[in-house]
């Protein structure tokens, strides 16, 4: 028997599993506040139970705790259960135990939902049935009991997901980067790298940014490596940037783009200047998806399809308008100090004047001070918004910056210190739950005050002025 613990959308999607199996499970949630009535009915043949630990009666009834990545095992009542002998695992855990076709696992503290969308593209582009989710939206065992036969599963995979996930098989699998976040989960960085690097356990091909060597990872993996540094020569197993003279381009049979060429070892895939998307993160993002769909059949004209297509996901650096030669980013997604560093470096050489900066929420712990020399080297000014907004302060001593309440308030202050040339960059390096339901949520409100602003522009813009002298008639 199973008990099924926190019912968001992971619990939920593990209740859907059981019923189609015909598993029997129980299920809990420690938050007095959630009305249980809709999953009740939904799963009448289902135990639930709420409260601050699992109810006395229950212990004896079940052997396995399967936990929602929103819960913590250090919580005293996940203790409690460990110390009695139950297993824990949660919902990747028990898909690992069903799936029969290759899976390729992502993850990383910053990129890995847009790689893991590329990579989804770049298979289906070369024609595999694919099946795209985990972190990154839909729930890994919903896609198990769909109808549909996939050829591949391509899985964003958090931190917290990788805790409870033990026999993971995959044909590939990356940690992008690291840096540090949720440090209000776990004690010390090396406890949540070990966590990230769980992913190489079972794996045949580790793709692995360069200079970085997990312990994690299995010695039998095969390994490719993927780095950004200008290259004319790149080794065997490695993905990087070449750059070539006209006369091998030539001989390449290659016409478009300049002299920097995504490439595999001596063979130059896709142009640089093809990619609708421009700046060294996103040649990271590329060259880490090419190398994630080694194991398959793809081809250049497939990478260069889906770079010259892809246009970025929703609230990360996502360009929102322009108005009084002002650009306005929206990057909610930025949720640790890691992405907002990326964001400040990328836009950074790219506006023409400054950037206005907005960052601020819940700090997860973590520390602030790595973005103050790039805020002092792009940066014209900084607002700071949010629960945590005194101690985000503390950490950038040396950085012109305004605190404010609200997103609202921090818009309204860009707005006004903006000028023509400058770029808003709202890019917070914290969580969202003090003000938003999700990074998603807050990043709509963004986009939805920049909007008013622009319309009110524009409102201003096409009234008439009357000329010096004459009357304005009301």
């Amino acid at each position: 028997m199973y008990l099924v613990a926190g019912l968001g959308i992971t619990g939920q999607s593990v209740l859907r599993y059981f019923q189609a199996q015909g598993e029997p499970c129980m299920a809990f949630d420690t938050r007095e506040t959630v009305n249980l009535s809709s999953l009740q009915a939904s799963f009448p043949e289902v135990a639930f139970a709420q409260g601050a630990s699992v109810p006395k009666a229950w212990l004896n009834r079940f052997d396995t705790l399967v936990l929602s990545p929103g819960i913590a095992q250090s919580e005293p009542w996940v203790v409690a259960l460990k110390q009695l002998g139950k297993q824990v695992i949660g919902d990747i855990e028990l898909f690992a135990r069903a799936v029969g076709v290759p899976v390729i696992a992502i993850t990383g503290s910053n990129g890995k939902s847009t790689v893991t969308t590329m990579t989804g593209m770049a298979l289906q582009t070369a024609g595999y049935c694919v099946a795209v989710g985990g972190n990154i939206g839909q729930p890994v065992l919903d896609l198990l009991i769909d109808e549909q036969e996939y050829d591949v599963y391509v899985l964003e995979l958090s931190s917290f997901q990788l805790e409870t996930t033990y026999t993971l098989e995959s044909v590939a699998a990356t940690v992008l980067n690291i840096s540090e976040d949720h440090m209000d989960r776990y004690e010390h960085l090396e406890d949540y790298i070990l966590a990230k690097t769980k992913v190489f356990e079972h794996t045949d091909l580790a793709v692995l940014p360069e200079g970085f060597n997990p312990l994690g990872m299995t010695h039998h993996a095969k390994v490719i490596r993927f780095g950004c540094d200008e290259k004319t020569t790149l080794s065997d197993n490695e993905f990087g940037v070449l750059h070539l003279p006209q006369s091998l381009i030539s001989e390449c049979e290659i016409t478009t783009g300049g002299g920097d060429f995504l490439g595999f070892g001596k063979t130059p895939l896709v142009a640089v200047s093809d990619m609708r998307l421009q700046g060294t993160h996103h040649q990271l993002n590329a060259l880490a998806m090419m190398a994630l769909c080694q194991p398959f059949h793809v081809n250049a004209e497939h990478f260069r399809h889906v770079l010259q297509s892809f246009t970025g996901l929703p609230h990360r650096t996502q360009w929102v308008g322009e108005f009084h030669g002002v650009a306005w980013i929206n990057d909610s997604k930025g949720t640790n100090v890691g992405a907002t560093l990326t964001a400040i470096e990328s836009l950074g050489g790219q506006v023409e004047g400054k950037l206005i900066l907005i960052l601020g929420g819940v700090s997860k712990e973590a520390d602030f001070s790595s973005l103050q020399p790039v805020i002092q080297k792009w940066c014209r000014h900084t607002l700071v918004f949010g629960r945590d907004k005194a101690l985000i302060s503390e950490d950038l001593p040396e950085v012109a910056l305004t605190l404010v309440n609200t997103l609202e308030e921090a818009v309204n202050q860009a707005n006004t210190l903006a000028t023509s040339g400058d770029c808003v960059l709202f890019s917070p390096a914290c969580a969202s739950f003090d003000q938003f339901k999700h990074y998603i949520h807050r990043g709509e409100v963004f986009m939805q005050q920049v909007q008013v602003l622009q319309v009110e522009s524009a409102a201003s813009e096409s009234v008439a002025l009357p000329e010096e002298g004459t009357e304005k008639i009301c």
